[in-house]
């Protein structure tokens, strides 16, 4: 009986009619080709968020973990220390909004930016990691701090944009507060190698990455006393970026949403002084079809070995997921109980701290626990769907007389079959599978008519098995 394998291989080619395979909530994974296994992937539900803690209401904006190990969340205006307890120490107050700020510390302090023209602020950090209290947070008022909508850190310089220029500042060598270490006005530098609006900041290993908004230079730190700082001569990235919150880097690598100056927005990964796009021809299809890419949100966090690139659009409230281990692609979506349509999900920020993953609502102000084992997100089942690649023969029709799903059992949950016999374009009335009690059993469809070409597709509620494909019988026919 020839088994149904799915490979990985969504979102490979625009067309459905070519891969019509899509792969929501489910993220797939190798297995080692050594050991003999049967197949190639398999597939695992993405987790569920469980409620750790409430501070206030409002969208969390940002959750950060800092250098000394502590969970610190922006929710609206407040922010918050949170503890691995689940308790919450609030440290001051920044201008409210749903807009996404950045954070980041020396190990003696924390600043905070929201990309406005004097939206800065800073507090203490507590002299041993995880104890003690934070200081009180300030706003800034040097007039040589002009804004900033990201921040990143490099041999204890803070560096900043300034908004809607084509200059970029660095802070005071370990700021500590603008009275101890004032901002020196002449720490400036621009973008010289094209004349774009500067977008954001991150830091690769030793090499800063200035993002414009049609190309990207990398600095080098110099020693130099007029400013720190240099450019790497002759050398450019061709991409700019086109939505300064979906920076996101993990030290190694950045991740970024960016166009070069003859394109539409496509999803890049900076490595060592080189980048190249990592989404694929169907990711740049569906992403350069919204309204809004200016908005897109970027998170990375990693679980299990596993390293993933959140890519949110409010806007059109779509996520979509690289991960950086198996450079596959997959979507995350929840589904509105009341609408019964497709909606975003509730992660707005992912941040690793005290050995766990942690996400915050993008509205209600709660900060999840992020588990393998949830199979909901608060108490809203999370719906996945896998496709399979295309059924076809040598053009002839063939008759399909059964299909046996290769999954884990156990759970007894419902999974729904359908399937699309006009190569992918709609799929009829579903059927549907149970999964059994035990691991001995293999659930099973028969008599499923006849198609030319066909794509069978699996969704189903909640679970938390592994799906690693299907056993097909089905007999080719002259006609």
């Amino acid at each position: 009986m020839p088994r149904l394998n799915l490979t990985g291989g969504s979102y490979q080619a625009r067309s459905t009619a070519l891969a019509a395979q899509r792969c929501l909530n489910l993220y797939p994974a190798p297995l080692p080709s050594q050991e003999g296994e049967p197949i190639q992937f398999a597939h695992y539900p993405t987790p569920g968020l469980v409620p750790f803690t409430q501070t206030e209401t409002g969208a969390v904006r940002c959750l950060y973990q800092s250098t000394q190990g502590d969970l610190i969340a922006a929710v609206n205006a407040g922010v918050y220390v949170v503890h691995a307890t689940g308790n919450t120490t609030k440290i001051g107050s920044i201008a409210g909004g749903t807009s996404q700020i950045r954070m980041q510390d020396n190990g003696t302090t924390l600043f905070i930016v929201d990309g406005t023209a004097k939206g800065g602020w800073y507090c203490s950090l507590p002299s041993k990691p995880q104890q003690g209290l934070y200081g009180s947070l300030t706003q800034i008022v040097d007039a040589a701090f002009y804004g900033s909508q990201t921040i990143s850190i490099l041999d204890t310089f803070f560096l900043y944009t300034n908004p809607e220029t084509t200059n970029w500042y660095v802070g005071p060598a370990q700021f500590i507060d603008e009275a101890t270490t004032p901002f020196d006005s002449l720490y400036v530098a621009s973008k010289t190698s094209y004349p774009d609006t500067i977008v954001g900041v991150d830091v690769v290993g030793q090499t800063i990455w200035l993002f414009g908004s049609q190309e990207t230079e990398l600095w080098y730190t110099s020693g130099a006393a007029d400013f720190p700082f240099q450019r790497i001569p002759s050398l450019t990235i061709s991409a700019g970026c086109v939505a300064p919150y979906s920076i996101c880097s993990n030290g190694g690598s950045v991740l970024w949403l960016g166009c070069d100056n003859t394109g539409l927005p496509r999803v890049y990964m900076g490595q060592g002084t080189e980048a190249s796009p990592v989404s694929t021809f169907a990711i740049d299809h569906a992403i350069q079809g919204y309204a809004d890419c200016a908005d897109a949100i970027g998170n990375i966090y990693q679980l299990e070995g596993h390293t993933f690139y959140v890519l949110t659009f409010p806007t059109t409230g779509t996520t979509w997921v690289y991960d950086l281990s198996t450079s596959l692609w997959h979507e995350r979506k929840g589904r509105d109980p009341v609408t019964g349509y497709e909606v975003r999900t509730r992660a707005n920020a992912w941040a690793n701290a005290y050995g766990k993953v942690f996400a915050g609502d993008f509205e209600s102000g709660a900060i999840y626990e992020v588990s393998l084992d949830a199979d909901n997100e608060n108490g809203r089942p999370i719906e996945r769907q896998r496709s399979f690649p295309h059924l076809i023969g040598d053009g002839s029709r063939m008759i399909h007389r059964k299909l046996m799903l290769d999954a884990q059992n156990g759970s007894g949950i419902a999974v729904s079959v359908d399937w699309s016999d006009d190569r992918g374009k709609t799929f009829g009335p579903p059927r549907l599978l149970t999964l059994g009690s035990t691991d001995n059993f293999w659930p099973t469809l028969w008599r499923l008519g006849m198609a030319r070409d066909r794509v069978y597709r699996l969704t189903w509620i909640g679970g938390t098995f592994s799906l690693m494909g299907a056993f097909i019988v089905a007999d080719q026919v002259t006609s």
